[in-house]
């Protein structure tokens, strides 16, 4: 493919022969002289041997070159021109059972051994790989792609362009119970819903449970990693990133652009303003305000998080200060 062609796709400023022949893509570390990759900064662009590059503004390039203000995120835009998603089909697989009343769009591919309940409603172009088993009265969205033993359970709605990963489970119910006098533990039912807005994505073996009477909601453009937890009646705003291990509990309110770091999590009813990032292996147990960086258990702002870290650290010697005092107190005694 030419250069030319790749800067028109992405809508930047060519540098040099727009008739150099791209033959695939790659890291600056391993690109070829056939190849196209992206750099950052003049010490990428001593060690990258591609034969073109995407470039920043301010880099000056001594080959064939694409100027972007954001080469990594062009490049991801152009992945797809070379390594096209083999997945994608379309067809009825015969080993696929079906409800009553369900309705498929057009071009949309049914994997082998697929059940999906009464009343369903799939869009078109939509992915529903094997083993994959649909609630009744699901709703999805179109341009969905649904990997491979994904579980929806009953009444949960997709967006379009929804990915699920391997092993995700959309809908199971919250943990709800109420103690009796007895001890025993009555199952507060759970018959709310779980809404999974446009762009979404959910990693693999990732669980979200349906809301205990109203719902649970994912906004649009959030994307979640691996074995991930979201618990019943949670909310999480636009375009959030929840990173594995990641565990979030009951009726959590999560604003826009949050990020959550490996293993970190919420306690229950807690509030999470927008563009909160939390760092890993840290907990929320209170209200955390907009902008701001969190870090620890339970969750500091950062700066008051690593100032406490630090006087932690220093107790062994303060300790051992103290114990001398003590030691010189006994003696003049």
């Amino acid at each position: 493919m030419r250069l030319s062609k790749i800067a028109g796709f992405i809508n930047g400023d060519l540098i040099g022969d727009g008739d150099f022949e791209v033959s695939d893509i790659a890291d600056y570390k391993s690109a070829s002289s056939k190849e196209l990759s992206f750099v950052f900064s003049e010490k990428n662009l001593k060690e990258c041997s591609a034969g073109a590059l995407i470039i920043p503004p301010e880099i000056q390039s001594d080959r064939p070159s694409i100027i972007s203000r954001n080469p990594k995120l062009d490049f991801a835009k152009i992945i797809p021109l070379f390594r096209p998603d083999k997945d994608l089909k379309i067809g009825l697989d015969e080993t696929a059972l079906y409800g009553k009343n369900v309705k498929l769009g057009k071009n949309i591919f049914i994997g082998p051994y697929v059940v999906i309940g009464d009343d369903v409603s799939i869009g078109d172009r939509c992915q529903i790989s094997a083993g994959t088993k649909i609630g009744e009265g699901v709703i999805i969205g179109e341009d969905c792609k649904i990997s491979p033993n994904v579980v929806l359970y009953s009444d949960v709605v997709i967006g379009s362009r929804v990915i699920l990963h391997a092993g995700v489970v959309i809908g199971s119910d919250g943990f709800g119970y109420v103690q009796e006098e007895s001890g025993d533990h009555l199952k507060f039912p759970q018959t709310g819903v779980v809404v999974l807005e446009d762009d979404v994505e959910v990693g693999a073996n990732s669980t979200i449970d349906r809301g205990t009477i109203e719902e649970t909601r994912i906004c649009s453009g959030t994307k979640i990693d691996n074995q991930v937890q979201i618990a019943h009646n949670v909310f999480v705003g636009e375009n959030c990133l929840l990173a594995s291990q990641v565990g979030i509990a009951g009726s959590v309110k999560i604003g826009k652009n949050v990020y959550f770091g490996g293993q970190s999590g919420s306690i229950e009813h807690v509030e999470i303003e927008d563009n909160v990032k939390l760092a890993a292996k840290s907990a929320a147990s209170k209200k955390l305000i907009t902008g701001k960086t969190y870090f620890g258990f339970p969750a500091e702002e950062i700066g008051i998080a690593k100032r406490n870290l630090s006087l932690l650290r220093r107790l062994p010697d303060l300790f051992k200060k103290f114990s001398s005092f003590d030691k010189d107190e006994e003696k003049n005694d």
